[in-house]
């Protein structure tokens, strides 16, 4: 048996349109989120080297605590839009 064609929508079947604040918001954090990433994981693979190769612990285990003292000095310091 075939279907019934699908009824057009009415005013109170409409979705909202789309918060583009919100989305650019979002996207915005995400760009952030990423650009930070990417700092720590070059600052982990410095410290990994200092481990490994160059034979300097200190160094590497400074470069390791770094990263979560940045991350918390960028949460400390950050404007507030």
């Amino acid at each position: 048996m075939a279907k019934k064609p699908a009824a057009a929508h009415t005013a109170d079947e409409i979705p909202p349109a789309m918060d583009y604040a919100q989305h650019q918001g979002t996207y915005r954090g995400f760009l952030q989120l990423t650009k930070y990433g990417i700092i720590a994981m070059a600052i982990l693979v410095v410290a990994l080297y200092c481990f490994i190769e160059a034979g300097q612990p200190v160094l590497g285990w400074l470069l390791v605590l770094a990263i979560p003292a940045g991350a918390i000095w960028t949460l400390v310091t950050r404007s507030r839009r």
